[in-house]
């Protein structure tokens, strides 16, 4: 990428590696490709937070606007050591700490200032997702979000680059599901229809919008604000996206199987049931955005790992949490003096669509990097294949 930036300059020119051409799949981003020319230089982000820092330091006013300007018109990874100076130090009012605007820039932080050195959290902004949470966003608005910023992006691109029309159908089709829209949003025109294009943008459009209708403005926003490549990629985009749906997925799983072994623990079986085949069907869920993510075109996909070392999605401290906490379950299932022939059974069926599930990442890996190494520096397709195999509930007969 880039080497830094400095105040008194504009970015330096893309080098080999970086996307270049039409915006779209297999392109430069948007922003990357027709940028305000004040987002290519650091001077308006480094203006604007030093005029916050001088002033009443409120945390609703912070300038993120210029900030992500500028992150995404050069890509985070080219991102100057002035500009991650200046948000270092960014701090709010200490009267404001207890705020949700103060809150939310704390956890917004870690996001732009790692610079190289940031990991699978800091990528994603988990922070900031860790906080709808615990604020009682639930994951069916966290997900209709991230998709329809995803359908939204993907669209904008159509009319360049017509050749992503099925990943905006695919895009498209994943959240007409998840929010529950009707089915008329998720096609747009026939395949091949005259005007296929100019109709699904309008389907797209009117979809997102009534999407983000459904959804709290707190989640919008914090949507909005984690969106942060590290690359100009316009697929890098889409693949953020794709990984913080997963992560909202695991994150919900995670929690359901332990409120489901405190459940059994209660005797409440009915409800353990209830909440395990809640997960399940997050998980089979993930099928549509799977869909989304086979559109990734090989060469983009090389450009993103050759800049996300250290942010591989092993470090996934959500899907972790699924992993660690059924064995504990099945024990308390095994413990309890209790009725579980239901019980086991949905226990088994979360177990095969969380194999499912990792059947079909490993097979997309295979797909879009072959035998080469993963993002983080993973051993790719090898390493999926592995995880494939091992069950949630091994010890279920």
């Amino acid at each position: 990428m880039t080497t830094a930036l400095s105040p008194a300059r504009a970015a330096e020119p893309a080098p080999a590696d970086d996307p270049a051409g039409t915006p779209g799949v297999g392109g430069p981003s948007l922003a990357a490709a027709r940028p305000d020319p004040d987002d290519l230089d650091p001077r308006r982000a480094l203006r604007e937070v030093a005029r916050w820092q001088s002033g009443d330091r409120d945390a609703a006013r912070f300038p993120y606007r210029a900030v992500l300007g500028h992150y995404r018109a050069v890509g985070k990874n080219a991102v100057g050591e002035e500009v991650l100076t200046a948000l270092r130090a960014v701090e709010p009012a200490p009267a404001q700490a207890a705020e949700p605007a103060a809150r939310l820039l704390g956890d917004w932080l870690p996001q732009v200032v790692d610079g190289r050195q940031g990991d699978y959290d800091s990528y994603l902004g988990s922070p900031v997702y860790a906080s709808l949470t615990e604020a009682g966003a639930c994951t069916q608005e966290v997900l209709t979000a991230l998709l329809a910023d995803v359908v939204e992006i993907e669209s904008a691109t159509l009319a360049d680059v017509p050749a992503g029309l099925a990943r905006t159908r695919a895009a498209l089709r994943a959240l007409t599901a998840v929010a529950g829209l009707p089915a008329a949003y998720g096609t747009g025109a026939a395949p091949g229809a005259a005007d296929e294009v100019a109709d699904l943008v309008r389907a797209a459009a009117e979809a997102v919008a009534a999407a983000r209708d459904a959804v709290p403005a707190g989640v919008l926003r914090a949507v909005e604000l984690t969106l942060t490549p590290t690359t100009r990629s316009h697929d890098e985009q889409m693949f953020i996206r794709v990984i913080q749906i997963f992560e909202a997925v695991f994150s919900a799983v995670g929690r359901a199987v332990q409120m489901a072994t405190e459940a059994v623990a209660a005797g409440q079986t009915d409800l353990a049931r209830g909440l395990l085949a809640g997960a399940t069907r997050q998980v089979a869920g993930t099928s549509g955005v799977f869909r989304v993510l086979t559109t990734m075109p090989k060469d983009a996909f090389a450009v993103i790992r050759a800049n996300t070392d250290g942010r591989s999605a092993v470090q996934s401290r959500s899907y972790r949490t699924v992993e660690r906490s059924c064995p504990t379950l099945h024990l308390t299932v095994q413990r309890g003096d209790l009725p579980a022939d239901g019980l086991r059974s949905a226990m088994r069926e979360l177990d095969t669509a969380w194999c499912a599930m990792k059947r079909t990442h490993w097979g997309i890996t295979v797909k879009i990097i072959g035998a080469v190494r993963g993002t983080g520096g993973t051993a790719g397709a090898a390493y999926l294949r592995e995880a494939a195999e091992a069950r949630l509930f091994p010890a279920l007969d």
